[in-house]
């Protein structure tokens, strides 16, 4: 498949089949996030893989968040239908993991290093989709009691908190913009 034929291809899933992901194919997701982009190549991530003990912790987490976001009547029903299919145990996710970005040395990197292991996510993503596997961006790693549970350290941050698995099945592309509604030059 042409690059820009898998970017496409990919999808944010929200429902997962409850089928474990084999360590190889785990392996590989990890591997591709190593060669991600970095300023320096400084590789300023670090993977948490969560364990079933503080998946339930972050679960009530989520849903007491969930819960009050829908809430509100005027949600738009993609929305609501994204959190109850997530208030159900991360959609069934068998695997789970956090990306961090690690704490800034100087100035420059408290934008640099959450962008470097953003990238670090895309790479994983895009290398589980490949090998069949779907994943779910979640930004409740934000929420501060997220962190201890996590172990972050101080001035590290939370990129990412990923749910992934295999589908249930793949939704339809939704509608993007033409790349020539977001560029503009400058002399």
């Amino acid at each position: 498949m042409k690059m820009l034929d898998h970017l496409k291809a990919r999808r944010t899933v929200r429902k997962f089949k409850p089928e474990p992901i084999p360590q190889p194919v785990l392996d590989a997701i990890f591997e591709a996030a190593m060669w991600a982009p970095s300023h320096g190549n400084s590789q300023p991530w670090e993977f948490v893989v969560i364990g079933p003990a503080t998946r339930g912790k972050l679960l009530k987490i989520f849903q007491a968040k969930a819960d009050e976001l829908l809430a509100d009547p005027e949600l738009p029903q993609p929305r609501r239908a994204a959190l109850l299919a997530l208030q159900e145990d991360f959609g069934g996710a068998p695997f789970m993991v956090a990306v961090l970005s690690r704490p800034p040395a100087e100035d420059i990197e408290k934008i640099e290093n959450p962008l470097s292991a953003a990238t670090a996510v895309q790479n994983m993503t895009l290398a589980a989709w490949d090998a069949g596997v779907a994943a779910v961006w979640l930004t409740l790693g934000l929420a501060p009691p997220v962190r201890p549970l996590l172990g972050v350290p101080e001035g590290a941050s939370v990129v990412a908190l990923l749910a992934m698995g295999y589908p249930v099945e793949v939704p339809p592309a939704p509608p993007r913009e033409p790349y020539a509604s977001r560029l503009r030059e400058v002399p």
